[in-house]
């Protein structure tokens, strides 16, 4: 029978493994696997993050695109109605605002490039209901334009003390020189609108005086450029837009005091008394009080103006007898504004555009998306 061996005492003992070996082995294994772990979500992250900013923007170019598809509806509406009417109301259907409406409404009757419509397509029509889209036309000859005050303090001094004597007496029709393009007229004219909205006479002497020291530098005696006309008068120191009056001493309150009856546009434009608000016809009409343009506006919207002999009858029907300078005042307009936006899932985009009508053709001025603004030459339209 075999015995087993018992171990040689002259023989060294082995030595036995650290007690802490395994407990350093799992945490190495943690360790990788927290590293693996961190690895992954970051990639998944940064992944994430690729697709929102991919999806982000192709929201964003197809909102653009739609609106840019919206413009051109608006051109069309534009030139069709020139196409119908020698003047321009606000009961045409160019000037009814388009409330924030799915856009599935406009395109569900739309046939498609294959001949079925939109709503054959259930996958197409849910990501139409997601858009909605609103926007507004709106007449910028409804308003008195700045320009034309530019085009005043090249030829004349300044304002001169702004007063309730100086606005009465435009009111009473007694200053043979406020017939609107002259340039006591024009300065009246913005006397008159400053007084009826209550806003600082100080903020519009001081626009004059800015506009003054910009005529001297940048029209240099030229005559009124118009789109055409081959001469650019406007440069780098003129503004672009109305907010950017802000440059020659107004403030942001009267600003937006102002918008809804004036504008910035850089050609001489004149007053269309189809369109224009009360507070505008009040201002530029010299001899009118504000309860009088009330009625005339009143007056218009049941039956507009046609021809300046229907306008003329209005006044006479209202003991208004005024010597009304007929270059200044027209029934039709040539410049028109047009505000759109486009909601589409977390994406909003709002876009203005200013637009030109040559009877049937109508150009695009320059279109503001957000901070970007493009404008073209007048001298290229």
């Amino acid at each position: 029978m075999n015995t087993p061996k018992r171990p040689d005492p002259s023989l060294p003992a082995k030595a036995s493994p650290p007690k802490d070996q395994g407990g350093m082995a799992l945490l190495a294994a943690m360790i990788t696997v927290m590293v693996v772990a961190m690895l992954a979500s970051s990639a998944l992250w940064i992944q994430s993050s690729h697709f929102e900013i991919e999806s982000a923007l192709r929201q964003r170019q197809q909102a653009q695109w739609l609106l840019t598809g919206a413009l051109d509806w608006s051109r069309v509406i534009l030139r069709e109605d020139a196409r119908s009417s020698s003047t321009d109301t606000l009961v045409e259907p160019w000037a009814v605002p388009l409330q924030e409406a799915k856009l599935s409404s406009f395109l569900r009757a739309q046939p498609n490039a294959s001949g079925s419509t939109l709503s054959e397509n259930a996958q197409d029509e849910s990501l139409a209901d997601q858009v909605y889209l609103s926007g507004q036309i709106t007449d910028l000859q409804s308003k008195l334009n700045v320009y034309n005050l530019l085009l005043a303090a090249n030829s004349s001094g300044n304002l001169g003390p702004v007063n309730a004597s100086t606005v009465s007496l435009s009111n009473n029709g007694n200053n043979g020189n406020n017939n609107g393009n002259s340039p006591q007229g024009a300065m009246l004219s913005w006397i008159r609108l400053f007084d009826v909205l209550h806003l600082p006479s100080g903020e519009l002497e001081a626009l004059n005086a800015q506009l003054k020291t910009l005529a001297k530098s940048t029209l240099s005696g030229l005559p009124n450029t118009m789109p055409g006309s081959g001469s650019n008068s406007a440069n780098s120191l003129t503004p672009q837009r109305f907010e950017q009056l802000s440059w020659l001493g107004l403030s942001e309150s009267t600003i937006r005091r102002l918008q809804p009856h004036a504008t910035w546009l850089p050609f001489a434009t004149a007053v269309n008394l189809n369109t224009a608000s009360a507070e505008v016809l009040y201002a530029s009409l010299p001899g009118l009080d504000l309860s009088d343009a009330q009625r005339l506006v009143r007056a218009r919207e049941n039956k507009p103006w046609q021809n300046m002999d229907q306008f003329k009858s209005i006044l006479s029907a209202q003991n208004k007898s005024l010597a009304l300078n007929e270059a200044n005042y027209q029934l039709s307009s040539r410049f028109f504004e047009v505000r759109g936006q486009l909601r589409m899932g977390n994406t909003t985009i709002t876009e203005k555009s200013v637009l030109l009508r040559d009877n049937a053709n109508v150009q695009i001025i320059w279109r503001d998306k957000g901070a970007a603004l493009r404008m073209n030459s007048p001298s290229t339209l």
